[in-house]
């Protein structure tokens, strides 16, 4: 495995823990709509998980062949 492979897990893993803290209210709580701070987090959830999981479909695409 090399480094941009860790590197990728990392921005994954960023990218949740990043949604994560916005929706608990732990980021952005002054100024801000409710709404609009749910819509971010869950947009930044979805989108670590994704990239998790495309991570995971290459290295299983590489195992194949």
């Amino acid at each position: 495995m090399n480094i941009m492979k860790y590197f990728a897990y990392a921005i994954a893993i960023l990218f949740i823990l990043l949604g994560i803290a916005i929706l608990s209210e732990f980021f952005i709580t002054i100024n801000v709509p409710s709404q609009f701070r749910v819509m971010i987090g869950i947009v930044l959830v979805l989108y670590g998980v994704f990239r998790l999981v495309m991570i995971y479909s290459k290295k299983n695409q590489s195992i194949e062949n």
